[in-house]
């Protein structure tokens, strides 16, 4: 693969990603376009801490962020995939699994950048419950936006606001348990996967190290 694919790679998720914001934004959906705006923005989060472009989470993580925020903002919402009694649910799932991988190899870097020294099991646990924290403040956010823009973010089309909210979270619990598996065994087993992330661990303790006392 030559060097410049994996910036067409994830160039063009992100590409659809600001048309569905300006899309948003010219149809006067103000708050959704924001949203896609920060959502977009906040995948540029680790090269900007480390201060490296090319220091960051896997490309094959980063490629599934961006393809799960266009089934959400594009597919789901724009193009209304959500009235689909499944949609909702596969993609719920399928975010926390990546929330937990997201939070496993948050845990790595505190390990390779030596600011944590945990077990295993804590680890698990941690992953765990930051992805249920995360899905529980999801909840409220959603709970808070239909109250103040009077929008119906809550409930689905054959489920109660209450029945989606509970079925949510556990999905979130069960994409902790998965993310918790999965998130050592791609560490273990992905060379390339393994050198991104120590990359970066590396860059963020060497600006650490750099920073006045």
């Amino acid at each position: 693969m030559s060097s410049s694919q994996p910036w067409v790679l994830r160039a063009m998720p992100r590409a659809a990603i600001l048309a569905t914001a300006v899309a948003e934004v010219i149809t006067g959906d103000l708050l959704y376009g924001g949203f896609c705006f920060v959502a977009l923005l906040l995948t540029l989060v680790p090269a900007i801490h480390a201060r490296r472009i090319a220091a960051g989470v896997p490309l094959e993580l980063e490629l599934a962020l961006l393809w799960l925020m266009i089934a959400d903002m594009t597919l789901g919402n724009s193009l209304g995939l959500y009235q689909l009694h499944w949609y909702d649910k596969a993609l719920h799932l399928s975010s926390s699994v990546l929330v937990a991988l997201m939070g496993f190899l948050a845990i790595y870097v505190l390990h390779m950048t030596h600011q944590t020294r945990f077990h295993a099991w804590v680890d698990s646990l941690a992953i765990l419950l930051v992805t249920l924290g995360i899905g529980a403040l999801w909840e409220i956010a959603e709970y808070g936006v239909d109250q103040l823009f009077a929008r119906r973010t809550q409930g689905a089309p054959n489920l109660s606001a209450l029945d989606d909210t509970m079925f949510d979270l556990m999905l979130d619990g069960l994409g902790g348990v998965i993310g918790a598996i999965v998130g050592p065994r791609y560490i273990s087993r992905s060379r390339r996967g393994r050198a991104l992330v120590t990359a970066f661990a590396g860059a963020v303790a060497a600006r650490d190290r750099a920073l006045p006392s």
